[in-house]
């Protein structure tokens, strides 16, 4: 569904133009969702936050963004940072245990919390960083570096040829690689 084919049925039939938007993307998301909170996250976890994501959309996508063409990088953009403000916040009560409940020993863990908190904070500087890079460069980052889309889906998405598509990616990566070392970021 493009974004003139869903601004013409939200205008005869908001309910209906809802309904298709989600029967379209429903797979879309709960895989992004699914694949970000299945190490820490229940079923019902990954239920309500594909839930939050199509209500961030519905609420938000109307009011804010004017584009033409392909609506699934924003639906993309949207679940990946649902997702990912979901994970911070199971990962915090993963053990699901209170002090209260007579557990007060230590409960060993391999995990490096200081290390797990910087790349926490790198994942959220990333990302922010590159949406800095503005519409379409943005895009094709997280398709292809997130998502693995190939040059040829992400050409159909953005509306550019596959040759567009490269040469924007090289371009963005040059300019993201700037911005992480004026940060002294390296990955």
């Amino acid at each position: 569904m493009t974004h003139s084919e869903y601004r013409l049925l939200w205008a005869t039939d908001k309910a209906r133009a809802q309904q298709t938007l989600f029967n379209e993307y429903l797979n879309y998301v709960y895989v992004i969702v699914f694949n970000r909170l299945r190490g820490c996250g229940s079923r019902e976890d990954i239920g309500d936050c594909v839930i939050d994501v199509f209500m961030d959309v519905f609420s938000s996508y109307d009011h804010k963004y004017d584009i033409d063409g392909d609506i699934k990088g924003f639906i993309g953009t949207v679940a990946f940072r649902k997702a990912a403000n979901y994970y911070r916040r199971l990962s915090k009560n993963s053990l699901g245990i209170s002090l209260d409940d007579g557990y007060a020993e230590v409960i060993p863990s391999d995990e490096n919390i200081p290390e797990a908190t910087e790349t926490d904070e790198l994942r959220t500087m990333l990302l922010d960083l590159i949406e800095s890079l503005g519409k379409p460069d943005s895009t094709i980052i997280l398709e292809k570096y997130f998502y693995g889309s190939s040059t040829l889906d992400i050409a159909k998405i953005v509306h550019l040829s596959p040759i567009t598509v490269r040469v924007r990616s090289s371009r963005a990566l040059k300019k993201l690689k700037k911005l992480l070392a004026d940060k002294d970021i390296t990955i």
